[in-house]
């Protein structure tokens, strides 16, 4: 091969590389809403459950976990969203004993655990490999201040459905975070079903609630545009606009005719729309 010859291969090497590179950067920029501005892959996995990316921006200091395609954690919303579902009623009711139900990315974990009255916090997560990078990324590191080494934080590896309906033990509160509707784990048991198990469980629940989930026409929605998201209290029947059946209601109603309902929800725009929070408590 001569030396033109070398030159035009190195050249159309480095053309194939940068249409490479620009299709996998504008694929980032289409599903994260930001087309003007471009994400360097930081990580990329695929587990038995999904696939795992960690994208980080330049321009603007920001990074996402993005599980499946869906943004799951970005820089620009993890400090309000986990205040609202873990830090407003851990304030308010100082649980000692904390269940997380999924969580991986040890967030809600590191929140849990900068209150000293906490004296333990089980996680339950399905995905090993979400956790392991939690534990290894240096920006999950940072901002969940190593909490996977605080002794007071219990890890299990498995599906949260089924150890919230097998499990004997109680919490004083338990933190849902189940993405199921984001990765390929199956599971047969309906929502009433699963809350009931956590309201056996614990006197106070608090689950995430994406808006897919909030019928069109709900208030809840109207609630998410206030400037400042606080937590309102609705009736039993406002379940029916999370998209739970009238044989649910029915059924929880005596567990849940006790216990006051709160929703708070909020709106994150671009990054992942509206979310709605559902804490219960025992009266």
């Amino acid at each position: 091969m001569n030396i033109s010859d070398f030159i035009i291969l190195l050249l159309a090497i480095f053309i194939f590389v940068s249409i490479i590179c620009s299709l996998k950067k504008e694929s980032f920029n289409n599903h994260t809403n930001y087309p003007l501005l471009e994400w360097e892959l930081v990580y990329e996995h695929q587990s038995p459950w999904q696939k795992i990316e960690f994208l980080q921006r330049d321009e603007d200091n920001t990074f996402a976990l993005v599980l499946n395609n869906d943004i799951q954690v970005h820089s620009n919303e993890y400090q309000l969203s986990h205040h609202l579902q873990c830090s407003i009623p851990i304030e308010k009711y100082k649980p000692k004993n904390i269940l997380i139900l999924g969580g991986g990315d040890l967030i809600a974990a590191s929140v849990c655990l900068k209150y000293d009255f906490v004296e333990s916090v089980t996680l339950v997560e399905i995905d090993s490999e979400v956790v392991k990078f939690a534990k290894e990324n240096e920006t999950f590191q940072k901002i969940t201040n190593n909490v996977s080494q605080n002794k007071k934080l219990k890890i299990h590896i498995g599906d949260a459905i089924e150890f919230i309906q097998n499990t004997p033990n109680k919490f004083d509160f338990i933190i849902e975070d189940v993405e199921i509707d984001f990765t390929k784990q199956k599971s047969h048991i309906n929502k009433a079903n699963f809350l009931k198990n956590c309201l056996l469980k614990s006197n106070i629940y608090c689950g995430s609630i994406p808006d897919h989930s909030i019928h069109k026409q709900s208030p809840i929605l109207k609630q998410a545009k206030n400037k400042t998201p606080s937590y309102l209290t609705y009736n039993l029947d406002t379940l029916s606009q999370l998209q739970f059946s009238k044989s649910d209601i029915k059924s929880l109603k005596p567990i849940i005719q006790n216990h006051t309902i709160n929703i708070c929800a909020y709106d994150y725009g671009d990054i992942y729309g509206i979310e709605a929070y559902l804490l219960i408590t025992k009266n």
